[in-house]
């Protein structure tokens, strides 16, 4: 019987392998099944394909053996949130208090000096290798973790550190949080994040760079053997992670002591015709936005935290590089002195539009591209004080896993995403924050790249719908009920796109559907949201 599940396995990963390889180049052929009868068929075909892909990596997750092997893993009923996860306030307190006042700190690291970046063993990000993994062959700018500090002197503080890189697990960022556990109690830290810009062109510290082939047939017997987890193979490099974790650790705490106290506005530049939405319905902020704090001493350098949503996809992907936020805050810091953190906003399929951008000398397309978006929020205009109020919570969120391929990955410990089991099925818990500013900004902190729908509204209609259901949840800006909702996301864990239930398509016909943990979580996510909301307001 062991022998006939052996032989089952190596079939089902051949397969598996060659449909994962597929995916990619079939996404090119987008299908519409509201354009008439035969997209119509098209679209019931590819959905009946998915299904196979299902039915094989469900086998594939049941017969072959994994992190979860033995009792490594919880069950999903015995679930314990995690000593390090960051609940935030409870309640909203509106009222500006008479002792508050805005601080603010900001520090920068980075993640490549002092290695040999291109003589280790080190992956690159952005794309899934079947056979060999991508290393990097130049270093054209630094990549680094940016973190700012914020308070309104009465709540706590909030830090927030921001990875150039293509995405981070949960477990990561709770492995950083425990080293700054005794640093945080003593400064009155009650939110720590860390969130990552989605660049193509950086190192991975996801571990999905890995060659997957390799890691699917050796990881499973590794796990029977009772080999150490960190033996198994994936993309991340345990010497780039754990100078990752000194680095960022030390980084917030730079953030933190430079703490002084100031005033805080917000302000927004309109940036829609440099954005280019590739996926229907065309929905997106056509803003770039700027929380600006002023420091009371003049001598100190403003500190800007900037959002977008828009994939950073410009460089080329075998050499090091944080992409176009790199010469974003580079030209900030050179003609204005402020120091600048930008955070990757609700980006879904949101790209650079370069046909609106002017050439700079020797045309490098990324570098101006970062340029001209600079350009737009230096010239901003709108500025509006924002009173000392700031307010924050998470909770934590279960996610159905039903995304078979990247199940596997992380069984495999390819990928660190917290997960527990239920029999054979497997449920994701993330986290999921809301953070309030001025009682007129807020923010969502969500754990993927999320459909601008889901937070603005324009989700599809039944009638256009893949699934032929309606989408019956309110936008989130609406439940928010606040002037305006940003997004803040990759935060805290990478569970890939975040898609509303009615309009999850084809693995075969869409890039985004092979990134998607699962098919629900659109809906997990915003059920959870109107819950957190609800719960402090």
């Amino acid at each position: 019987m062991k022998k006939a599940k052996k032989i089952i396995a190596v079939l089902l990963t051949v397969v598996l392998v060659a449909l994962i390889a597929a995916a990619p180049v079939s996404a090119a052929s987008k299908v519409d099944p509201s354009e008439g009868p035969m997209q119509k068929l098209e679209s019931i075909f590819y959905m009946l394909l998915d299904k196979l892909i299902y039915v094989v990596g469900k086998a594939l997750n049941t017969f072959i053996p994994g992190l979860d092997w033995g009792d490594s893993w919880q069950n999903y009923d015995d679930y314990q949130t995690p000593a390090d996860f960051y609940q935030g306030e409870t309640a909203f307190e509106t009222e500006v208090k008479s002792d508050a006042v805005w601080s603010a700190g900001y520090s920068y690291g980075s993640l490549l000096e002092g290695l040999d970046i291109l003589g280790g063993s080190f992956y690159m990000a952005g794309s899934l290798q079947a056979i060999e993994g991508k290393k990097p062959t130049a270093i054209v700018d630094d990549q680094g973790v940016s973190v700012y500090a914020i308070s309104d002197g009465v709540s706590g503080t909030v830090v927030q550190a921001v990875i150039d890189g293509y995405g981070i697990a949960r477990a990561d960022v709770l492995e950083i949080r425990s080293r700054l556990a005794a640093f945080a109690a003593e400064n009155d830290i009650i939110s720590i994040n860390v969130s990552v810009l989605h660049q193509h062109s950086a190192i991975d510290i996801l571990g999905l760079g890995v060659p997957l082939l390799p890691a699917i047939i050796m990881n499973p017997g590794m796990s029977v053997t009772g080999i150490d987890k960190n033996e198994f193979l994936t993309g991340k490099n345990k010497v780039f992670m754990d100078n990752l974790y000194n680095v960022v650790t030390s980084t917030i705490t730079e953030a933190v002591n430079d703490m002084e106290e100031g005033t805080l506005y917000y302000g927004s530049a309109d940036v829609g015709d440099l954005m280019y939405d590739k996926r229907k319905p065309v929905v997106f902020d056509e803003e770039i936005h700027r929380f600006r704090f002023d420091p009371a001493d003049e001598s100190s350098e403003e500190i800007w935290i900037c959002e977008a949503g828009i994939h950073c996809t410009g460089a080329d992907g075998d050499k090091v590089s944080a992409d176009y936020p790199y010469y974003f805050k580079e030209y900030i810091k050179e003609t204005t002195g402020a120091d600048v953190v930008f955070v990757q906003g609700a980006e879904l399929a949101i790209t650079a539009e370069r046909e609106n951008v002017p050439e700079t000398e020797g045309n490098h397309e990324v570098k101006d591209y970062g340029i001209e978006l600079a350009k737009r929020v230096v010239a901003i205009d709108n500025d509006e004080k924002l009173d000392p109020v700031l307010n924050i919570t998470f909770r934590e969120v279960p996610i159905t896993a039903d995304n078979q391929i990247l199940t596997l990955a992380v069984r495999l410990g390819i990928v660190d995403s917290l997960i527990t089991k239920g029999g054979t099925d497997y449920t994701l818990i993330t986290e999921l924050g809301y953070m309030e500013l001025g009682n007129k900004i807020g923010v969502v902190l969500v754990p993927g790249e999320i459909a601008p729908e889901i937070l603005w509204g324009g989700v599809v209609s039944k009638e256009e719908s893949w699934t032929n259901e309606s989408w019956d949840f309110a936008p989130m800006e609406e439940t928010a009920g606040v002037d305006k909702l940003l997004c803040f996301g990759l935060n805290n864990d990478q569970i890939g796109y975040i898609l509303p239930d009615n309009d999850v398509r084809s693995l075969l016909t869409e890039n985004e559907e092979i990134s998607a943990s699962s098919t629900k979580s659109g809906s997990d996510i915003t059920r959870a949201f109107e819950e957190l909301i609800a719960s402090v307001k």
